[in-house]
């Protein structure tokens, strides 16, 4: 490694140097090898008696003895600085975390309280979390309906189905997960997603993304908090579209209605509806009045959305 030789060559000769300095910051973070490889060549110069020379043409000097020693004293405190960085850089990678896993099989909505805010599960709904520091979280939420209440200092990082990362500070937010899509909806703050894929988004307050496996991950504007109805059991709607209260159907009853292509366009249908305190039966019977079409159970107890 060359090119990193004489960084770490120029980086002893002028410690100093903020621009250096960085430099070797982003060597150290880009991976554990390169740390170790950083950390092993500044180890050897420490040990040697004479700091090493770049590869530049020769430069003859007359300093004093003493100032010479006091120089290596002041580099070797900086480089030993630099040391300690590295080394506690590679023990943070190196340990697990702890992280503790939760299935929510209580038949019905349960929750987890820790300093700087509480989750929320739906019944089935799988998380594992680590909670050890104050004012951050780091979770991975595998399967179900589960939404994340920070507090104003909480961070939280959370990892989904498909290899998708979300970041928040202070932020609320919703996620329904499964393993070939996950969705992702905020009621407080924004939410930074990221993934294996070059595309990233942040999503923002009444926004919902979905992020599926087989396409970019997409965004858009929701009228209503439909995703959140099966924790707040509010099935109202006034003017919201159709595919919202789907949704929010879907969620309270714990049952799946499949849209397919010829169907979809009702979905764009606008509705004011009542939905509150009937039985899975009276809703179904009150969205093909509504969206004047059938809702055909199969046997897998799935319904479909045909148009009359």
């Amino acid at each position: 490694m060359p090119a990193i030789d004489e960084l770490i060559i120029r980086f002893i000769q002028t410690p100093h140097d903020p621009a250096l300095q960085e430099a070797i910051a982003a060597l150290v973070a880009e991976s554990p090898e390169q740390a170790r490889y950083v950390e092993n060549k500044l180890a050897a110069w420490l040990a040697a008696a004479t700091p090493p020379v770049a590869a530049t043409a020769a430069v003859k000097t007359t300093l004093m003895p003493a100032f010479l020693y006091s120089i290596k004293t002041w580099v070797s405190a900086v480089v030993l600085l630099v040391l300690a960085v590295i080394l506690l850089l590679l023990n943070s990678r190196a340990t697990p975390r702890k992280l503790l896993s939760h299935v929510n099989n209580t038949g019905r909505i349960d929750s987890l309280h820790f300093p700087g805010g509480y989750i929320i599960l739906n019944k089935n709904a799988a998380i594992s979390f680590d909670s050890s520091q104050r004012q951050s979280i780091y979770a991975v939420i595998s399967e179900g309906d589960v939404f994340i209440d920070l507090g104003s200092n909480t961070s939280c990082t959370v990892l989904v189905p498909g290899d998708y990362q979300l970041e928040t500070t202070a932020g609320a937010f919703h996620v329904q997960a499964s393993a070939s899509r996950t969705k992702v909806f905020v009621t407080r703050g924004a939410i930074g997603v990221s993934g294996k894929r070059p595309d990233t988004m942040t999503l923002t307050a009444s926004m919902q993304g979905t992020l599926d496996q087989q396409r970019a991950p997409a965004r858009k504007q929701l009228a209503s908090q439909a995703p959140l109805a099966w924790k707040t059991g509010e099935l109202a709607f006034r003017n919201v579209p159709a595919a919202e209260i789907l949704e929010a159907v879907s969620g309270v009853y714990g049952i799946h209605i499949m849209v397919p292509p010829s169907a979809e366009s009702l979905c764009a249908k606008k509705l004011t509806i009542n939905l509150n305190k009937k039985t899975e039966k009276e809703t179904i019977a009150l969205l093909q009045q509504s969206l004047s079409a059938h809702l055909v159970k199969d046997s897998m107890d799935r319904y479909y959305l045909t148009i009359k």
